[in-house]
């Protein structure tokens, strides 16, 4: 039964079955895995992956020569064609059948490779029609009978997904802000906004009309990508333009490498949009120097055409000038200089701004933006300074700054109450050991995800080298440290109960200090680098790490590792890198069931040597070795 969409259509159709099937094998295909989980909850389902170019490639010659062979004449330019299909087994089958009723003249079929390829797709329908129904309308419209069956609330989260760039990854965590920001997640009471909209991305996922190309460590997903084709259903049906992309509108201009307006008198002449939202593709110069304007404007997301570091610094104080009602702005690509443009604050609509530059400071009038919920401050160099009124943005959920950032404050003012209490993500404040640590942290009592930088403290009157307590943060899941100074007192280390990933670098704890890592009931990841314990034995106790799925040991001195397979009876993933004096990876983690991929990188030969015998004494692990 092909394409079954849901679990009342699979009802219909079995009850539609003669009494003379019982018994029989029935095989169900569906873009949606949680239908065939429904159908049949104990089932494994075979999950299709793209095909090959050589897979590809087979399936078109089967369909056009029916096991005759291809022609030597159009072998190459029929590779080729495959080739341009994707991976998709749709489009091949489709293309197929154009070709089938083609000649078979090595130049028909270079006219149809050259019709496939992206920078022809524009004129396709204008310069042959007939091959437009053949080739793209068929295979659009069963692309598109998955859209017209998504549920309301999915069909705005997918068109928006042509605000990215084709054949580029799509970051699910930026993918997720846009929708919060602009309104296309509705909690429930079960889900906050940000779980919500994960799960509208497993939806989109499950229904293959996106795919995964990274996952976290812990196997969420970190990164998709949209099918070529898919990008073509946005172009070509008929379906409602969330977003207006631009690409070229200036491709003819001259370079220039400065960041004042070179050309602009004489050449250029100011764009206006009238789109409501904008995603735009150009040079850095080009969009800059035109001074385009948008005052129907409501998202504004640029990405640069060249994918280098933005090194030359840019003006971009028009923004707040010519496009004033906007709620979503994203100028991460466009380097803003040394001075973050206090006319920011003039966009009191914002929900979302990212931007970029050699910033130290971020201008008080920021705190106009009472409806902003992220903020994004991608500092090229050194630390960016927050200022105090930071504090009366209520609404604000992610707060990220790099390389790290400090705060703007007195002492009189650090005894006061404030807080921001929707705050669920935060990197990378800086913050001073000892009590001082803790009186900022618990400023944001409802953090869910924290990266942070630990300094030793310059008051030698205080408690310089304490470790903070994290235990007060009852919401934290996920907490990445790296700390700079002497070594420290961690006769307070305490972790958050929930925490499912830890991440911690340059600590130059005891191994014995692990044991509290160990007994954390929910942790998942656990990443130790660069010194973050150091000693020649790790030994683990017992009851520890029963959660973990993922492992990661770099650049530690570790000499014996005393583990056993009951130490991780979960988990799937380990990484040694840089751990040069490392004797082996305990035998003993033959026996984990779950155990899937080793990597040994860049360590000892007989790291290397203990991993690949576990690898062929199971025959199911994977083992990658990288040596030194």
């Amino acid at each position: 039964m092909d394409n079954v969409w849901n679990v009342e259509a699979w009802s219909e159709l079995k009850n539609s079955f003669p009494d003379s099937i019982n018994g029989s094998r029935i095989l169900i295909t569906s873009c949606r895995s949680d239908v065939a989980l429904q159908i049949e909850p104990d089932c494994d389902p075979h999950f299709l992956r793209p095909f090959s170019d050589y897979e590809s490639w087979k399936l078109l010659v089967e369909k056009i020569f029916q096991g005759e062979g291809c022609p030597e004449e159009l072998l190459l330019v029929g590779e080729q064609i495959a080739q341009q299909c994707k991976g998709l087994p749709l489009s091949v089958v489709v293309v197929a059948g154009l070709l089938e009723r083609t000649e078979k003249r090595k130049e028909c079929w270079e006219k149809v490779a050259e019709s496939l390829s992206s920078d022809k797709m524009e004129d396709l329908e204008a310069r042959c029609p007939d091959k437009m129904e053949d080739l793209e309308a068929r295979c659009l419209k069963i692309l598109e009978l998955s859209y017209r069956y998504l549920p309301g609330y999915l069909k705005a989260c997918f068109l928006y997904l042509a605000v990215f760039i084709e054949d580029r990854d799509i970051p699910v965590d930026k993918l997720i802000k846009f929708w919060l920001a602009e309104g296309l997640v509705q909690g429930t009471q079960s889900n906050n906004l940000e779980d919500a909209a994960q799960d509208y991305l497993k939806d989109l996922i499950s229904r293959s009309l996106m795919t995964i190309s990274k996952r976290k460590s812990n196997g969420d997903v970190k990164a998709c990508r949209l099918h070529d084709r898919l990008h073509d259903l946005f172009k070509w049906v008929d379906l409602p333009p969330l977003v207006t992309t631009y690409d070229e509108p200036y491709a003819s201009f001259p370079d220039s490498n400065y960041g004042f307006d070179l050309y602009f008198d004489h050449q250029l002449q100011p764009v206006t949009y009238e789109a409501y939202r904008l995603s735009i593709f150009l040079k850095r110069n080009h969009f800059v120097e035109s001074r385009p304007s948008g005052l129907g404007t409501r998202s504004l997301i640029f990405f640069a055409s060249a994918d280098s570091e933005p090194r030359c610094p840019h003006d971009i104080s028009f923004i707040c000038y010519n496009f004033k009602f906007l709620r979503v702005l994203d100028l991460e690509c466009i380097n803003m200089g040394i001075s973050f443009p206090f006319e920011i604050g003039l966009l009191v609509g914002l929900r979302y701004l990212a931007v970029s530059g050699y910033v130290r400071s971020i201008p008080q009038s920021i705190a106009n933006l009472r409806n902003l919920e992220t903020l994004v401050v991608k500092g090229l160099r050194g630390k960016v300074v927050l200022p105090v009124t930071i504090w009366h943005m209520k609404r604000l959920r992610h707060l990220h700054v790099n390389k790290h950032v400090a705060f703007n404050w007195d002492d009189e003012l650090l005894g006061g109450h404030f807080q921001l209490e929707n705050l669920v993500s935060f990197s990378c404040p800086s913050l001073s050991c000892g009590e001082d640590a803790e009186k900022i942290l618990k400023r944001f009592p409802n953090l869910c995800k924290l990266r942070c930088m630990l300094f030793e403290s310059w008051d030698s009157s205080k408690i310089c080298n304490q470790l903070p307590r994290f235990n007060f943060l009852t919401h934290l899941e996920s907490l990445n440290i790296f700390y700079y100074g002497r070594a420290l007192d961690a006769s307070k280390f305490i972790l958050p109960f929930k925490l499912k990933n830890l991440t911690l670098s340059n600590f130059h704890l005891p191994w014995s200090y692990t044991s509290v890592i160990g007994r954390l009931p929910h942790l998942q990841v656990l990443k130790l680098l660069s010194g973050a314990f150091e000693g020649q034995i790790w030994h683990l106790g017992e009851q520890e790490f029963r959660e973990l799925v993922f492992l990661k040991l770099d650049t530690l001195n570790i000499v014996q590792w005393s583990a056993f397979s009951y130490h991780f009876p979960k988990l799937q993933h380990l990484i040694i890198q840089n751990c040069k004096d490392l004797l082996k990876v305990p035998y003993d983690f033959v026996h984990i069931p779950k155990l899937q991929r080793i990597e040994v990188l860049w360590s000892g030969q007989c790291t290397e040597e203990s991993a690949k015998k576990i690898g062929e004494a199971t025959g199911k692990i994977k083992v990658v070795i990288n040596s030194l």
